[in-house]
C-alpha cells in the first residue's frame, strides 16, 4: 500500500493504519537519527518524537511530496534540537560503504567503521555533513532528496558532501604526517 493511501486512511479515522508508517520508516529512521547523535536512547526519542509530531500534523502533509522525506526531515530537525539544548559532543557516524568514498588507513582486521581513527575523524564534522552522509550513503538519498530534507539547494547538499570528503582527507593527511616524525 502506498504512503498516501495509508495517509488517507489516517485522515478518514482509520488511525491505526498509522502503524504501517511506523513499520515502514521506524528503522531507518532510528539509524539516521544515531548516526547524527551517536547515542541510541538518544536516537530513539528522536524517533518516537518524530513519529507523534508527523502523526497530529498529518493533515499537513502535502500528498504531492513524499512522506520519507518529510518524516526524515521531522528527525533530522529533532536531532538539531537536541544537540542544540543538550550540546551532544560524543557523536558517533558508522557506515561500513562509507570507505567508497573517502580513503582510510585502518587494520585489516578491523571493520573500518568499528576503528577508532574513523570514529575520532567523524566526530568532527558538523551535524549536517554527518546528516548528509549517512542519508546518502547508508540510506541511499540522491542529492535531490538530500536537498528537500534539509530544505536547501541540491548545490548546498553537494557543498557539504565535498566538504566533509575534504575535512577528512585533512585530517588524516595531518594524522599521516605526525606519525612520519
Amino acid at each position: 500500500m502506498e504512503d498516501c493511501e495509508i495517509i488517507t486512511k489516517c485522515l478518514s479515522g482509520q488511525m491505526e493504519a498509522f502503524e504501517l508508517l511506523v513499520k515502514k520508516y521506524q528503522s531507518g529512521l532510528l539509524s539516521l537519527a544515531w548516526h547524527v547523535l551517536g547515542d541510541k536512547e538518544e536516537a530513539r526519542d528522536i524517533t518516537q518524537e518524530a513519529f507523534i509530531q508527523s502523526y497530529k500534523n498529518l493533515d499537513r502533509f502535502d500528498m504531492e511530496k513524499s512522506f520519507k522525506n518529510w518524516i526524515t526531515a521531522i528527525a533530522y530537525r529533532r536531532c538539531l534540537d537536541r544537540i542544540k539544548k543538550q550540546k551532544v559532543r560524543n557523536r558517533h557516524f558508522r557506515s561500513a560503504r562509507f570507505e567508497d568514498c573517502v580513503y582510510f588507513p585502518h587494520n585489516g582486521n578491523e571493520r573500518l567503521e568499528d576503528s577508532d581513527l574513523f570514529q575520532t575523524h567523524l566526530n568532527k564534522l558538523n551535524p549536517n555533513e554527518r546528516m548528509t552522509l549517512s542519508l546518502k550513503i547508508n540510506h541511499g538519498y540522491s542529492s535531490k532528496e538530500i536537498a528537500e530534507v534539509l530544505n536547501s539547494s541540491e548545490s548546498t547538499v553537494r557543498v557539504y558532501i565535498f566538504n566533509a570528503k575534504r575535512k577528512l582527507k585533512k585530517l588524516l593527511k595531518e594524522r599521516e604526517n605526525v606519525q612520519a616524525l
